[in-house]
């Protein structure tokens, strides 16, 4: 019994001493927090921001279209058939006069000749109308019959001379019908379409070939309404060929539809190759490049720079204490290569173009610069 009694205190001292060194920890841990909670840093986020920079640059506006002929129509036969020949096909030459296709000629044939026949018939009672008249005065003037059975007469001989007439004009359509059995060529030029082929019945008016006369080239581009009267005052255009891509020509615009198409509303311009060669063959694909100058006070950002607040369009911009503050701005439109800001930004002010979804008001911002990215948007 006496021999237990000293590892009992032993074992009660240890405890207390185990007790107390952590009771120790934890009240040096509570001062460490204490202490390091006042000192946590507000962290700065880093952004892609350009510089609104006052000046005039020009506005580059893309389009894509075909190479046509300046002057290029549908051909087709004015009288219905079975086409029973074609003489020439898609990229042939031609010449004025060349016959193109032919058209069954029965029919016309047989009108022709029932025509003539009718002709006949009104000559000979045209004739005898005349005789008729001739011998009746001659009796009037002898008295032997009344002036009515004159008058009777000479009506007869005009009917039958106009009947005459109208048997002859009747003819005469009839024998251009044959003559319009066989497709002809109105004028030198390529064949550029073929919609038809040799026993193919068709219908009077309906397309059979295509062919462009003239050596002028255009290239036919369509505009959106918003870029039409920009356009009709633009006086600089280039027209790259996509077979060509190394070679530039000059373009003028010669034409504008007054109306939009039904279907895309989209408005047909028309612009001219002015140094065009052979080599810009009809058909190609072209893109045509519009140079003009934006309304003064017209600022363009990358289309990643536009922030939409509801439905009110807004870019961030960092102030000269490096916050982001929302501005609310006005599209003046869209172009090729981003947005074109109409009113809301002042030049010198710094616009966020990165990463505006992720991004808050009064934030603390620091600028950084990427490989290739423009650090100033000069107005337009």
């Amino acid at each position: 019994m006496n021999a237990s009694k000293p590892i009992l205190t032993t074992a009660r001292t240890a405890l207390a001493a185990v007790a107390c060194i952590t009771l120790l920890a934890l009240a040096t841990a509570g001062c460490q927090n204490t202490t390091a909670e006042p000192s946590k840093a507000v962290p700065v986020r880093p952004v892609v921001a350009q510089t609104v920079s006052a000046g005039d640059r020009a506005l580059v506006e893309r389009y894509s279209g075909e190479v046509h002929a300046r002057y290029e129509a549908p051909i087709a036969f004015r009288i219905d058939g079975k086409i029973t020949r074609r003489d020439v096909g898609i990229g042939d030459h031609v010449k004025a006069g060349q016959l193109l296709a032919t058209l069954d000629p029965s029919d016309a044939t047989m009108n022709a000749a029932g025509a003539r026949a009718a002709v006949a018939a009104a000559t000979s009672q045209r004739d005898v109308a005349r005789l008729q008249r001739d011998r009746i005065a001659s009796l009037r003037q002898r008295a032997l019959v009344s002036q009515s059975q004159l008058d009777q007469a000479e009506d007869a001989l005009k009917a039958a001379e106009a009947a005459l007439q109208q048997a002859r004009q009747q003819l005469g359509v009839r024998e251009n019908q044959v003559r319009y059995a066989s497709l002809t060529a109105e004028h030198d030029g390529v064949i550029t379409t073929q919609d038809a082929e040799a026993g193919q019945v068709v219908a009077a008016g309906q397309r059979v070939f295509g062919l462009a006369w003239s050596d002028e080239r255009e290239v036919y581009i369509a505009v959106p309404e918003s870029r039409v009267a920009a356009l009709r005052a633009n006086a600089d255009m280039k027209v790259t060929l996509w077979a060509q891509p190394g070679r530039r020509y000059d373009g003028r615009l010669r034409e504008l539809s007054a109306a939009a198409d039904p279907q895309s509303r989209t408005f047909l311009a028309k612009v001219t190759i002015v140094d065009a060669g052979p080599d810009v063959q009809l058909q190609m694909s072209a893109d045509v490049a519009a140079t003009s100058t934006a309304t003064a006070g017209t600022f363009t950002l990358p289309a990643s720079a536009l922030f939409h607040r509801d439905a009110q369009p807004a870019v961030w911009v960092v102030d000269e204490h490096s916050r982001l503050a929302l501005r609310d701005v006005v599209v003046a439109r869209y172009v090729d290569d981003g947005v074109a800001i109409g009113s809301g930004l002042s030049p010198g002010e710094r616009v966020v173009t990165r990463g505006v979804h992720t991004l808050h008001a009064g934030d603390a911002v620091r600028i950084v610069d990427l490989p290739f990215q423009p650090n100033e948007v000069a107005a337009r």
